[in-house]
C-alpha cells in the first residue's frame, strides 16, 4: 500500500514537471513572431525586405539574413516598443553586389531576449529577377526559315559581355530566350550561328516581363561580287546599281572604268585580295584594281580600235576570309565612227601642215637661191670687168715683151762682144801668170824670216 502511495507520488511530480516545462515553452515560442515576410514569399529585384517582428515589451531583438552562399549580413541591434513590435526596413533586393543580388533562398534569422530566455524564430524567402522573353527568328539571305540555328543571349549593358542563356531554333526557325531583367532597361545581344554561314547578331533593348520578337538573318560564307556603275572616258554611262549589272557596251578606243563591289556573307568588304583582267581580241592585260573612296574597287583599261564591232570581257577574282570567287563580265565594243573620222581628219591636218611647213620651207630656199642668183650676177660682172681688165693687161704684156726681145737681142750683140774681150783678157792674163807665182813666193818666204826675226828679238829682250 505504502509502495503504491510513493509511486502514485512520483508520477504526479512527473506529470507536473511535463506540464510546467512545456507551458514555458508555448510561452517562449508565443513571445516572437515574424510578421513580415511570411515563409516562401518572393521578392523581385528593387523591392524592399521589411522585417516586423512582434515579442514582449523592449526586448533586445538582433536581425541577419543568410544568402544562397552562407554569407550573413546583420542589421544594427534593435529593441521592441512599448508594444512589443520591431520594424527593420532590411535592404533593396539586388542592390547590394555579392549580397543579395544572389537568385535562391534567403534565411531571416530573428532573436530576441524575451524574460523568459533567448527565443530565435526563422523564415524562409526567395529572390528571383523579373524575366523577360525574347522570341528570336532566324532566316536565310531568302527569308527562309533556319531550323537548328544556334541563339545566344549576351548582356552587353555598359560595355559588358556577359553570357546569360542559349536555345536552338525549332522547325518554324524560332527559339524562345528567357532572360532575367528588371524595372530599368538593359541591353541584350542576341547572335545567331547556323553551319555554312556567317554568324549574325542584333540588341535589343529589354525591360522586366516583356516578351520582344527579333529576326536575325544569316548569309552564307561565300564571296559576291558585283559589277556596279561602269564610266566611258570619265562620263558615267550605266549608272550605279546596287543589284550589279551582268554586261555592258563600249565604243572602241575609249577608256573605260568599272566598279566592284565585293560582298562577304552580303556584307562589303574593302580588304578583299583582288586581281582582274581584261581580255579583247588584241590578248589579255592583268589590271591591279585600286580602291575607292566609297568602297568599291575600280577597274580601268582602253579598249583597242579595232574596225569592227568585237566582244571583250573583264574577269575579276576576289578572295575574303579564306573564300574565293569570280566574275567575268562582257563588254560588247561598237566602232567608234566619229572617232575614225575625227582621227582621218587629224591625221589629214596633221599632213597638211606638213605641206605647209614643207611649202614655207620651199619659199625660203626659192627667196634664197633668188638671192644667190643676184649674187652671183654681181660677182659675174666683176669678173667680166676683171676679164677685160685682164685682156688689156694682157695687150700690153704682149707689147712689152715685143720690146724685150729687141732687148735681148741687143743684149746678145753686147754679149757677144764681151766675150771676145774675155777671151782676149784671158791670152793676157795666161801670159803673166808665171812672174806673178814667183813675186808671191819671194813675198812668202821674206814674210816668213822677218817673224822670225822679230821672235828672236822678243826672246832676247825676254
Amino acid at each position: 500500500m505504502r509502495f503504491t502511495l510513493v509511486l502514485g507520488l512520483i508520477l504526479l511530480i512527473s506529470i507536473v514537471g511535463l506540464i510546467w516545462v512545456d507551458s514555458n515553452i508555448l510561452a517562449g515560442t508565443s513571445s516572437l513572431t515574424i510578421v513580415t515576410p511570411y515563409q516562401g514569399e518572393v521578392f523581385h529585384y528593387g523591392q524592399e525586405l521589411v522585417i516586423e517582428v512582434q515579442t514582449t515589451p523592449n526586448t533586445p531583438v538582433s536581425i541577419g539574413v543568410v544568402n544562397p552562399l552562407g554569407k550573413e549580413t546583420p542589421s544594427a541591434p534593435v529593441e521592441s516598443n512599448s508594444t512589443g513590435y520591431v520594424v527593420v526596413n532590411f535592404w533593396t533586393w539586388g542592390t547590394i553586389a555579392g549580397v543579395n543580388n544572389y537568385t535562391g533562398a534567403y534565411e531571416v534569422i530573428v532573436t530576441a531576449q524575451t524574460p523568459s530566455g533567448i527565443v530565435t524564430q526563422t523564415v524562409t524567402v526567395y529572390y528571383e529577377p523579373y524575366t523577360a522573353t525574347i522570341e528570336v527568328t532566324v532566316v536565310n539571305e531568302q527569308n527562309v526559315p533556319l531550323a537548328g540555328a544556334t541563339v545566344k543571349a549576351y548582356n552587353v549593358t555598359n560595355g559588358l559581355h556577359e553570357f546569360l542563356t542559349s536555345a536552338v531554333t525549332n522547325a518554324s526557325g524560332t527559339a524562345i530566350l528567357h532572360v532575367y531583367a528588371f524595372n530599368f532597361t538593359e541591353n541584350i545581344e542576341i547572335v545567331a550561328s547556323y553551319p555554312g554561314y556567317v554568324n549574325s547578331s542584333a540588341t535589343v533593348a529589354v525591360k522586366a516581363m516583356q516578351t520582344i520578337p527579333v529576326t536575325i538573318k544569316l548569309y552564307p560564307a561565300v564571296v559576291t561580287i558585283l559589277a556596279v556603275e561602269e564610266l566611258q572616258n570619265n562620263k558615267i554611262i550605266a549608272p550605279l546599281n546596287p543589284s550589279g549589272y551582268t554586261s555592258f557596251t563600249g565604243y572602241a578606243g575609249d577608256e573605260i572604268s568599272i566598279l566592284f563591289e565585293v560582298l562577304f556573307a552580303n556584307m562589303k568588304v574593302t580588304n578583299a585580295t583582288v586581281s582582274a583582267m581584261v581580255v579583247t581580241p588584241e590578248g589579255t592585260v592583268s589590271i591591279t584594281p585600286t580602291l575607292t573612296s566609297s568602297g568599291y574597287y575600280n577597274v580601268t583599261f582602253m579598249l583597242p580600235s579595232i574596225n569592227s564591232t568585237y566582244e571583250g570581257y573583264v574577269e575579276i577574282n576576289a578572295t575574303y576570309s579564306g573564300v574565293t570567287n569570280t566574275l567575268s563580265v562582257p563588254i560588247e565594243v561598237q566602232v567608234n565612227f566619229t572617232q575614225l573620222i575625227d582621227q582621218e581628219i587629224n591625221k589629214l591636218n596633221a599632213e597638211i601642215q606638213t605641206l605647209n611647213t614643207t611649202v614655207y620651207t620651199l619659199m625660203n630656199e626659192i627667196k634664197s637661191l633668188n638671192d644667190s642668183i643676184s649674187s652671183l650676177s654681181g660677182e659675174l660682172s666683176t669678173v667680166s670687168s676683171d676679164i677685160s681688165t685682164l685682156e688689156s693687161e694682157i695687150t700690153t704684156l704682149k707689147t712689152s715683151v715685143s720690146s724685150l726681145n729687141t732687148t735681148v737681142s741687143n743684149l746678145k750683140g753686147t754679149v757677144q762682144s764681151l766675150s771676145s774681150e774675155v777671151n782676149s783678157l784671158n791670152s793676157k792674163l795666161n801670159s803673166i801668170t808665171p812672174l806673178v807665182y814667183g813675186g808671191l813666193i819671194a813675198g812668202i818666204i821674206g814674210l816668213i824670216v822677218a817673224i822670225v826675226a822679230i821672235v828672236l828679238v822678243y826672246r832676247k829682250i825676254s
